[in-house]
């Protein structure tokens, strides 16, 4: 019962404190040159704080995460060293990328932003070669790429918000941006980190693993408009897709859009799992000729 507990408190510890430390990035505390710094090194720092209290506490036993010594093969029984390099899974959807690129995020060229994915995708490359975890250009480190590449503007009162100046490589003039290199290089030195990391509980991890799917939710257009399912219409705030229709007709197409979503989960949580990419085709014919029979154009 005290394992249990204590990895509860783990786990939520970890995961407000990340989220208290991104908070207090746009905070009046402090310089901004120290808020930033620990906004954006907040969650190794929650990492450290939660392990650390474990660490102390000597009576409760929690499991720790498990790090092989050195260069080695995860699973000898699954594969060696040597594997396909081409791999088995599909190729990546080349639509993933709106995640990312929206119009919001005020997107520039710059080689910045396209040379250090390019890397990842080299390194993925030569790792694969040796039978080495592959560093993925996923959702959740795609979108913190992103963010480690945004440039905010300067704020002159506490209450006024910071707002996205652009996105990309450093400007002429502006100072390189190092924290996209640094994450990659400590993902590589982690490998020498074992007597370190074996101290970490999975408990801090799971925590980590909320808060980056939390943080992933925001600026989601479906999720910011299922929270307005729960405001009065006045306290909506002033986006297009909420000043440019009414607001039962923006409920009906939020309405719809969850009755989709819980379908494929349903599907996918059910022995007929297998059909799931054929109901998840589905979903672009309802999109281009059943809802705008429903909807209008600019709905």
């Amino acid at each position: 019962p005290n394992t249990a507990l204590l990895s509860l408190v783990l786990m939520a510890g970890t995961f407000f404190l990340a989220f208290f430390l991104r908070k207090f990035k746009n905070s009046a505390f402090l310089p901004g040159r120290v808020r930033r710094l620990i906004g954006d090194f907040g969650v190794p720092i929650s990492i450290f704080i939660m392990a650390l209290a474990d660490f102390f506490i000597k009576d409760t036993y929690t499991q720790k995460l498990n790090v092989p010594k050195g260069l080695q093969v995860t699973n000898t029984s699954a594969r060696g060293w040597f594997i396909n390099p081409m791999g088995q899974d599909t190729a990546f959807p080349i639509w993933m990328i709106l995640i990312v690129s929206k119009p919001e995020r005020k997107l520039v060229k710059g080689s910045g932003f396209h040379l250090d994915l390019l890397l990842i995708v080299a390194m993925g490359g030569l790792a694969a070669l040796f039978g080495m975890p592959w560093l993925s250009a996923t959702t959740v480190r795609t979108i913190t790429h992103a963010n480690a590449l945004t440039v905010m503007s300067k704020t002159t009162s506490p209450s006024q918000k910071s707002q996205i100046l652009w996105e990309g490589a450093p400007r002429p003039g502006q100072r390189g941006l190092a924290l996209p290199d640094l994450s990659s290089s400590t993902a590589g030195i982690s490998i020498f980190m074992e007597p370190i990391l074996k101290y970490i509980p999975l408990a801090v991890l799971f925590g980590i693993f909320l808060y980056m799917g939390v943080t992933s939710l925001f600026g989601i257009q479906l999720f910011d408009r299922i929270l307005l399912l729960l405001m009065p219409p006045k306290y909506h705030p002033k986006e297009p897709y909420v000043t440019r229709v009414k607001t039962w007709r923006m409920h009906l197409f939020t309405g719809t859009q969850i009755i989709v979503l819980v379908l494929l989960w349903a599907v996918k949580s059910t022995p007929a799992s297998l059909a799931l990419p054929f109901v998840l085709i589905l979903t672009v014919p309802l999109r281009r000729f059943l809802l705008p029979k429903i909807f209008r154009d600019i709905e």
